[in-house]
């Protein structure tokens, strides 16, 4: 089987130490976190930190096209979460059914703001039907978790309850969210060098 990954990074304002205890938190803040694509999230033991089951169904859209129609379908992927590593800058989550392990990475940017990277890994499908589905997978995967990177953004910072008329300054604005915080993801490593 193929090994895939989807990546999604988001800058939260917040300090590491809050965005980590939300991360953590599987009772209360998690499935506020939790886009549509989750079902039946239920905590199973734990609730905080390293330790935690967490099961869930996961619903991945697929987009295929046959003779000129577009179908979707959901996939489901049945989901024992276990929560193995907790440390101050990152959280290991490994499903007991299957090989997807989701690694969620917290970083000081500055100024009270976190970058937080969340990097998915699964064995893909095999033959060339799964060759075909896999970009369809990884895309579903990266976005769903690119879903809950703005809902844990708008839990440390609710959106403002007077909309501005959508324009073009949306759309750069979340471009330049995603700029900084890649540099701030590259930054730490130029500060490492030897001093």
């Amino acid at each position: 089987m193929a090994q895939l990954t989807a990546t999604a990074v988001a800058m939260i304002k917040g300090t590491v130490e809050k965005v980590h205890i939300a991360l953590t938190d599987y009772e209360s803040v998690r499935p506020l976190l939790l886009t549509e694509n989750f079902d039946d999230y239920q905590v199973r033991s734990g609730g905080h930190g390293a330790g935690t089951e967490v099961g869930w169904t996961l619903l991945v859209s697929e987009k295929r096209r046959r003779r000129r129609v577009k179908l979707r379908r959901q996939v489901p992927w049945d989901c024992l979460v276990r929560v193995d590593e907790a440390t101050e800058d990152r959280i290991v989550e490994r499903d007991l059914r299957s090989a997807l392990v989701t690694t969620w990475t917290v970083r000081d940017a500055g100024e009270g703001r976190t970058v937080v990277r969340v990097l998915a890994s699964w064995d893909g499908p095999d033959g060339l039907a799964g060759l075909l589905s896999r970009p369809r997978q990884r895309l579903a995967i990266r976005k769903t978790y690119e879903d809950m990177l703005t809902n844990l953004h708008n839990y440390f910072d609710p959106p403002k309850a007077i909309r501005r008329k959508s324009g073009a300054a949306d759309g750069a604005e979340s471009g330049t969210a995603e700029a900084e915080a890649e540099a701030a993801e590259k930054k730490p490593a130029e500060e490492d060098g030897p001093g």
